[in-house]
């Protein structure tokens, strides 16, 4: 993949074929574009990360996107959470049982399966889904780069193994204004506290990627409180 371009304002549709699980309420574009490039940039190393230790691949590379810097010198990306088209969740049960029929009997050297507790045993689980036909995001990136890294992307959100979030297609459009950090009066994505002068609400929440690191927390404006960037804020960015 070729050195970034010019980064201009965005406007990223998705038609969904499935509804969307969730974990959380919402999808980062940033974490999503950040997973595509790593997966890009090194696929065999990225899928055969050691299981017992803790691996931040997603702050150790670049990504197509805008960066605002803080005052802290400490930055976030110019790109919005998902926005939905159908903002009720509903929840759904997913049973997993073991199956036989794969099971080599000789290599786990066991006469009987517990299943009842254990690596084999079985489970329910209840989890949030989406019934969007349309996911938007706001970015201002590189478009060719960002267009390259979408089309390996079959799907949105969690359990997409078992149908969950099935892309139809997508539709990346060119917009006037940057809608990726503000967006009338309003945050689009988790702003850290340094960064504004008023705000509606504040949260405890991560703000980059990887967004489930400890140390990526911080108070922020969480998405879609109203709120006001400090003036030096707006302009400092690369």
């Amino acid at each position: 993949m070729p050195a970034f371009g010019q980064f201009e304002p965005l406007e990223i549709s998705f038609r969904m074929e499935t509804p969307i699980c969730l974990t959380y309420p919402f999808i980062f574009f940033d974490a999503l574009i950040a997973h595509l490039r790593n997966r890009y940039v090194d696929p065999e190393g990225y899928r055969a990360l050691p299981s017992k230790k803790v691996v931040k691949k997603a702050s150790e590379i670049d990504i197509p996107i805008k960066k605002m810097v803080l005052p802290s010198g400490d930055f976030i990306y110019h790109a919005s959470v998902s926005i939905f088209d159908f903002n009720e969740g509903y929840i759904t049960t997913i049973y997993k049982r073991f199956c036989e029929k794969h099971l080599n009997y000789e290599k786990i050297k066991r006469k009987k399966i517990d299943r009842g507790r254990g690596f084999f045993r079985d489970y329910m689980i209840k989890l949030v889904y989406v019934p969007a036909k349309t996911v938007t995001f706001y970015v201002n990136g590189d478009v060719e780069q960002i267009e390259k890294l979408l089309e390996g992307l079959p799907a949105l959100g969690k359990k997409t193994a078992i149908g969950f979030g099935v892309i139809k297609d997508f539709k990346i459009k060119e917009i006037k204004d940057d809608r990726s950090i503000i967006w009338n009066g309003k945050a689009m994505r988790p702003i850290p506290m340094e960064a504004v002068s008023e705000a509606s609400e504040i949260v405890l929440m991560a703000y980059k990627p990887p967004y489930w690191a400890k140390e990526n927390h911080k108070p922020c404006v969480p998405p879609f409180a109203e709120c006001d960037l400090w003036k030096e804020s707006g302009g400092n960015t690369s």
